[in-house]
């Protein structure tokens, strides 16, 4: 008897950010912070989740967005315009994989930041996919 072949998952801040960046050609999309932010800048990080069985990952996703704190309206609005995109993958295929469905958890809000150049919004979703 062979053994089923476990297809690993998706890379899901790769997928999501190769599919936000065509949008958003305005906006550095990244998976870990650069040492100067000199664009408005969003950072898509897989925080936690796990799959449910052996063919669909549930990952919970945050995306953080900073731009220059005298914009503050700036980046709100792309925070949210950000979030319309998220639920908008469900049933897109993505350079490497399926999402199936995206839910936010926590929307677009606004977080304290240490550089008072900067304004933050954070929003957490969970990401449905498969490869």
């Amino acid at each position: 008897m062979v053994a089923a072949q476990v297809t690993e998952f998706p890379d899901t801040e790769s997928a999501i950010m190769f599919y936000l960046m065509p949008q958003f050609s305005s906006i550095r999309f990244v998976t870990s912070m650069p040492t100067e932010i000199t664009q408005m800048t969003a950072k898509i990080q897989r925080t936690s989740g796990a799959n449910r069985h052996i063919w669909i990952d549930e990952p919970i996703v945050e995306i953080d967005v900073w731009g220059d704190s005298s914009n503050t309206m700036a980046v709100s609005i792309a925070a949210r315009e950000i979030q319309a995109a998220m639920l908008s993958l469900a049933g897109h295929v993505v350079q490497n994989g399926v999402i199936q469905h995206v839910e936010t958890i926590a929307g677009p809000r606004r977080l304290a930041e240490v550089n008072p150049d900067l304004s933050r919004y954070n929003s957490t979703y969970l990401v449905r996919l498969h490869p």
